[in-house]
């Protein structure tokens, strides 16, 4: 109890630093302008920041720190095999089946992609010898909980033959080696294997010699002794299996090794002994390989022999150690310019120093960066980062985050499931809490947890958060009196965001320009992200200022347009110094205002299909003239190109109408020329007006059925209908379109044009 009392002070004493902390404003590459903080665990804090850039752009990274002792700790793994790679998430799933209980994860070590994935550095898993260093740089983690950075080192094996065939005296012999679960190449000497390089074979591709061994006594470790025997001796053009409780030594025929193979013989009793030079490697608990040394005794290191390949920006991932012990472990995402662009090696070290390493290493970057996390409330891990092929690449060893301590219990550590989330000053959002166990494993959230701010002028009322004036992550103390569960969130307040875009309530596209008419209230939504994250904001939030004599703003996010037409002017929406201009113009009619058919013939001249008298007059009360009705109908059918003209000796080739005419005649709206005249000029009958609109209804595309004369029947009038407008004036009251003038059907009247803008509406609201 008193262990763990202090590993929860340090906790504390950790979290509170936080508080303190304020978010530092600069990145190896740009301004950091976003940070979202939570604690894994009581000594793991992870953080997602934004930088910006004015001329790369974004760089989204993020941040494992482990701050000296505590309920997490650092671990390697490989994979079932070494030969062979795994997605971060299985390797996670891995790691769970064999019992830890896993808080993060990241990438570790370059890999050979020609041979499977084998590690090109050390690999030590839980004190267990499983791949030699390959002349690569290594990170080990001693059992003392110290990280050292170790430049090239090199394990040696010694084979000595103490004997035992009695036909072949070998006495004597030995074999140094140094590769161990390592790729064999034509002229890469010898490699001895061990049973977890591959449950398959040895994995060679070309003629060699082997010796099996049986192992008698001892692991593989970076010191120490095993026994062997020889159980085999042979040379194969195939690679043979390895086996459980077996070592393999093999060197191709074409390295001519054969002399160093005759000092084994079936029988003989072998002493494999392992030595390192260098004491941190020898006290090795767990260790994989990295890349370059970026930072080393808190210099930065010499870019002069790195390769060219590795110079260009690109998803980083890489491990720092700081004066005091303690890790931070970062992944930057790339190769996505919208999302992340990422970071040069000279950036990353930049960022390692900054950040306070003496020595640093990068891992295996590309599409093999990559971070998984348990957040806190979720029972999983998931993958935070965004690896630049899309989906997560299989990789070679992995550096874990795990704790032994034991899940169950009630909640002992309280956070936000939204923690991080961004809200415009003055807006407001709710909270939503999570608790997790001693295990750090998810937990019911006790019911009276209180939250408090730091901010003077934030405010919270029960779990709904408004934001105060000052921008930055603003850190809410949560706290449980019954249960004594304690911990924090972030909210992220911003004054200013870095886009807006303005729509029609209800609507999803972005507004530049609205036209409207005279008297409308226009209420709008306004969404806002900050560098391409969304923000939480409400519409009071933002300020409207209305330039020109178009209306006024009756409340947030409403306007109303003058009651004047031929006006234009703007609303500017702006937060901070952020703003976006909405052009405003006042369309419409002068004497339609107050008009019953205003909607209507706002609605055709909105869609192009109707014009008024001038600019600002309708006419609504005007006759409407048979060859305008057809211009009508024919823009209402979407104006199709139509050859020659019409057989109307009273439609001049170069009339306005005259091209709706020829589309009129040749889809039978309109009755051949018969007497040769068609009246255009002349004001359009009711009964001609329904005639017309009823045969062109399957031409627009509108299937219909055809009403009978019992429809009429309701009219007093019906017998004035003539014949050849029966079945159409009786199929548009079906419809629901023709309902009458003071109870009658008046076909003999002329339509005015205010009447035809309601049928021809309803018409097209059929489409």
């Amino acid at each position: 109890m008193k262990n763990r009392m202090l590993k929860f002070s340090l906790a504390l004493i950790i979290i509170l630093s936080l508080m303190l902390s304020v978010i530092s404003v600069a990145f190896a590459l740009g301004d950091v302008v976003y940070t979202d903080t939570r604690m894994l665990a009581d000594n793991l804090e992870l953080r997602n920041s934004i930088s910006w850039h004015g001329t790369h752009g974004r760089t989204e990274h993020f941040a494992l720190t482990m701050t000296g002792a505590g309920d997490a700790r650092p671990i390697i793994m490989k994979g079932d095999t070494v030969f062979g790679t795994t997605r971060i998430s299985s390797m996670v799933d891995i790691a769970q089946n064999r019992g830890f209980n896993v808080l993060a994860a990241v990438n570790a070590d370059f890999f050979f992609p020609a041979h499977g994935g084998v590690p090109m550095g050390i690999v030590i898993e839980d004190g267990v010898y499983l791949s030699s260093p390959g002349g690569r740089n290594a990170v080990v983690f001693g059992d003392d909980g110290r990280v050292d950075v170790v430049s090239s080192p090199t394990v040696w094996k010694s084979l000595f033959n103490m004997g035992g065939n009695t036909q072949v005296n070998n006495e004597g012999q030995s074999v140094s080696l140094s590769q161990f679960n390592k790729p064999r190449t034509d002229l890469g000497g010898m490699v001895l294997y061990s049973e977890v390089f591959s449950t398959v074979s040895t994995r060679t591709a070309s003629p060699g010699w082997y010796v099996r061994f049986r192992i008698l006594e001892g692991v593989p470790s970076v010191s120490g002794t095993m026994m062997l025997e020889v159980v085999e001796a042979s040379v194969s053009e195939t690679a043979p299996a390895i086996g459980a409780g077996y070592l393999i030594l093999t060197a191709a025929e074409a390295s001519n090794l054969q002399h160093e193979f005759e000092k084994f013989a079936v029988g003989d009793r072998v002493r494999l002994t392992t030595s390192v030079t260098d004491s941190r490697l020898a006290n090795a608990r767990y260790a994989t390989g990295g890349g370059y040394i970026l930072v080393a005794d808190g210099v930065r290191a010499d870019p002069a022999n790195w390769s060219n390949a590795l110079r260009n920006r690109a998803p980083r991932t890489a491990i720092g150690v700081r004066a005091d012990g303690s890790i931070i472990v970062m992944v930057v995402d790339g190769r996505n310019a919208e999302h992340s662009v990422g970071v040069t090696l000279d950036e990353l070290t930049d960022e390692m120093l900054r950040q306070g390493a003496v020595f640093a290493v990068n891992f295996d970057g590309g599409g093999s960066s990559a971070m998984s996390v348990r957040v806190p409330g979720e029972g999983n891990a998931t993958t935070i980062s965004r690896p630049s092929d899309g989906s997560e690449r299989g990789c070679a060893t992995y550096l874990l985050f795990v704790t032994d301590a034991t899940p169950g219990g009630p909640a002992r550590n309280l956070g936000l499931r939204n923690n991080g989330v961004i809200v415009l000053a003055g807006s407001s959002v709710d909270l939503s809490l999570v608790a997790t166990d001693a295990g750090y494993m998810p937990a019911g959230v006790p019911g009276d947890v209180q939250v408090t701010t730091q901010a003077s002028d934030a405010h919270i009322d029960g779990l709904r958060f408004t934001a105060g004036s000052v921008a930055g992550a603003d850190r809410l103390r949560l706290f449980s009196p019954s249960t004594g569960a304690l911990g924090y969130g972030e909210v992220f307040v911003l004054n200013s965001p870095t886009s807006i875009s303005v729509r029609r309530a209800g609507t999803t596209t972005p507004l530049t320009s609205v036209t409207a008419s005279p008297g409308d209230i226009l209420e709008f939504d306004v969404v806002a992200s900050f560098y391409r994250r969304a923000v939480i904001s409400q519409i009071h939030a933002f300020d409207f200022t209305v330039s020109g004599d178009i209306g006024e703003m009756i409340a947030p996010g409403v306007f109303q347009v003058a009651e004047t037409i031929a006006q234009n002017g703007i609303i500017m929406v702006s937060a901070g110094n952020r703003s976006v201009n909405i052009a405003v113009e006042i369309s419409g009619f002068a004497d339609m205002t107050n008009h019953w058919a205003r909607a209507y013939a706002e609605f055709l001249a909105s869609a192009g299909i109707t014009m008024g008298i001038s600019p600002t007059e309708y006419g609504p009360e005007r006759e409407m003239l048979r060859g305008d009705f057809i211009l009508m109908l024919y823009r209402a059918a979407g104006a199709p190109a139509v050859d020659g003209s019409s057989g109307f000796h009273d439609v001049p080739e170069d009339a306005y109408f005259a091209q709706a005419m020829a589309w009129a005649e040749s889809v039978g709206v309109v009755g051949g020329a018969g007497t040769g005249l068609f009246e255009p000029l002349a004001p359009l009958s009711r009964a001609s007006a329904f005639t017309f609109t009823y045969r062109a209804l399957s031409v627009i595309g509108i299937d219909v059925q055809s009403g009978t004369y019992e429809d009429l029947m309701p009219f007093p009038d019906a017998d004035q209908v003539a014949d050849f407008a029966v079945v159409p004036t009786a199929t548009l009251i079906r419809l629901g379109i023709v309902e009458g003038s003071n109870g009658q059907l008046i076909p003999d009247s002329t339509l005015t044009r205010a009447q035809m803008a309601k049928v021809l509406s309803m018409v097209l609201q059929l489409s």
